[in-house]
């Protein structure tokens, strides 16, 4: 299953950007300002230092408590970081970073549910922040549920058409979920945004072969042999394919090439196919 994930500094920066643009205007002092900076070169026990000064100054400065539960998460401290995300929640209850923040941190600590019910607090407050979608797709694909991974891909596409990744993503859980034609279409459309992605082109593959449409697979598997990717199973597979559509030749030769590239398998299929009797 893919795992694309938008990394944490980048919601930071985002949102610091938009809230301490111009200081002088602003309400966010100093320790916000210097926390961010040390937290943008990757500085985090000074972002923490900084922040935990700001909170002490005004105790209700709910981004230095969203700067600081970062800072504590990239020191390790989970624990921290969400409980410093709920105090800026509890300060502000539309602070749908701070949702989507504790969300992101769930999902890497392996709590699906709980990301789901973050993600869909931030959803509820903001319903085009695109990333929540995309990320509660993710969490519930990794608790089984395909019918609803697919519900947010189809609410992030709508927000983010040009998203090559988002089509693969909901390609793979539409094979999941059965719906192999639905997939093959997303992955042509991954395609069509990003026509060497090899990924997309492997998996398309597959697909076809598993609906018997064994030229279209060799098709794909031939075009990741000629982007020269370091996909040796491709060779296998089209092999095997090419016997489907009578091209023993080059299918024995196929299978000769994966085993010289050391895919396991391949001594099964030469056997199969390949051995004169």
């Amino acid at each position: 299953m893919i795992r694309l994930k938008i990394p944490f500094i980048l919601f930071l920066l985002t949102f610091f950007i938009g809230s301490c643009k111009q200081k002088i205007e602003s309400d966010c002092a100093d320790n916000d300002i210097n926390g961010y900076n040390y937290g943008l070169f990757g500085d985090f026990d000074n972002a923490k230092e900084a922040y935990e000064k700001a909170i002490k100054i005004n105790p209700k400065d709910y981004k230095a408590y969203y700067g600081l539960a970062y800072s504590c998460f990239y020191l390790g401290d989970s624990q921290a970081a969400i409980k410093n995300l709920n105090k800026a929640i509890e300060i502000n209850p539309d602070f749908t970073m701070a949702y989507y923040a504790e969300g992101e941190i769930k999902m890497v600590c392996g709590d699906m549910k709980g990301a789901v019910e973050d993600f869909s607090k931030a959803i509820d407050v903001k319903n085009n922040l695109s990333y929540a979608y995309y990320h509660r797709a993710n969490a519930y694909a990794t608790l089984g549920n395909h019918i609803k991974a697919v519900e947010d891909l189809d609410s992030f596409i709508k927000l983010k058409p040009d998203f090559y990744a988002a089509y693969f993503t909901r390609a793979y859980y539409k094979s999941e979920g059965g719906d192999l034609q639905g997939a093959i279409d997303d992955y042509s459309k991954c395609l069509e945004l990003n026509s060497q992605y090899v990924n997309a082109y492997y998996n398309r593959a597959l697909l076809y072969g598993g609906i018997k449409k064994y030229q279209f697979a060799v098709n794909d598997l031939t075009k990741i042999i000629n982007l020269d990717a370091d996909r040796h199973s491709a060779y296998l597979y089209r092999g095997i394919y090419e016997f489907y559509i009578n091209q023993k030749e080059q299918g024995c030769a196929d299978l000769a090439k994966a085993k010289s590239l050391g895919v396991s398998n391949a001594d099964e299929y030469i056997s199969k196919y390949c051995t004169t009797k």
